[in-house]
Order: structure tokens, then sequence, then C-alpha cells
């Protein structure tokens, strides 16, 4: 049966879409979007949104008992791909060992106004014990 994440610590959807969804250990996100909390906006300064959406991953994966070294694949859906560079410091900081980083794919992609960056996370949860 399939265990949806709603995540108070992440920004939430406008339709009725879960922040991820988990089935007999795997997870998979919704799109994660870096939105203010407080304002439900795109903030202008496209390194805070970027800056967001990797917090809010880590915010999801938490909230469903998975951690980041559970992430196999990271999708980055980039209104413009010019701006990748932004991510690597996230990126760098959450996977510092090269031989311990989940596989990554960059795509361009129409993104709402005032959006530059959402991701989707793939990861295998641990069995429970």
């Amino acid at each position: 049966m399939v265990r949806a994440i709603y995540s108070s610590k992440a920004a939430q959807h406008k339709n009725p879409v879960p922040n991820a969804a988990v089935h007999n250990g795997l997870l998979i996100t919704s799109g994660i979007l870096g939105k203010e909390l407080e304002t439900d906006a795109y903030p202008a300064d496209r390194q805070r949104q970027v800056a967001l959406v990797f917090d809010y991953l880590e915010a999801i994966l938490a909230e469903a008992g998975a951690d980041l070294q559970d992430v196999v694949k990271l999708d980055l859906y980039f209104a413009d791909k010019a701006d990748r560079p932004l991510a690597n410091p996230h990126w760098e900081r959450l996977y510092p060992d090269p031989a311990r980083r989940p596989a990554r794919q960059a795509h361009q992609v129409i993104l709402p106004e005032g959006c530059c960056l959402q991701i989707v996370a793939t990861a295998m949860l641990a069995p429970s014990t």
C-alpha cells in the first residue's frame, strides 16, 4: 500500500499532491518546489530558491524515515540549464564523497512563473526491522 508523505517543513503543491510516496521501500518525490514556507512564493533570488529545494529534500526524506544515502537518483528540472552551477554547492554539501553520490540528471523544462528549479528524488529505504 502506498504511504503519502506530507512534510510541514517543505513547500506544498496547489493540487492534492503529496511531497513523496513510499511503496515497498521505494520512495519517489513529487516535484520539490523552492517556495518560501511563509509566503508560498518563489524567491526572486535564484540561489535562495535552489537552497530551499535541497533543504526541502532533506526534510521530506526525514519525514519518510529515509536519509541522503538512500537516494539513488536525483533529477533536476531547470527553467534555464545555465543555472546548473547553482546546484553544485548543495550537491557537494549533501554528497561530499564522490564515491557515494547518487546518479543525477539535469533537464530543461517549462516551469511555473518565477520557478527556476524543481527536483525529483528516487530512493530505496532500508527494510524495517
